[in-house]
């Protein structure tokens, strides 16, 4: 069985050991997590002009129905 405490300082995980010290429970693994680390946000080319995208199907139409059906492959039968 796993059973997992956050805690928010060290005096209050101190506290916790002691208290099961006391209770002499044996099978007790700490492991402590690093500081999750926050992603790198870069901010996009500004630019690029979405206007020449613009008409890149134009020799191949795809009617609506056409891309859903080859973007949404789902599993329906769940």
């Amino acid at each position: 069985m796993t059973i997992t405490i956050e805690t928010v300082s060290m005096q209050e995980v101190e506290q916790l050991l002691k208290m099961l010290k006391l209770l002499n429970i044996e099978n007790v693994n700490i492991n402590e997590l690093s500081p999750q680390r926050q992603p790198v946000i870069t901010k996009g080319d500004k630019k690029l002009n979405p206007r020449d995208l613009f008409g890149i199907w134009q020799h191949s139409p795809r009617t609506l129905e056409q891309v859903r059906s080859t973007a949404w492959k789902r599993n329906w039968n769940i």
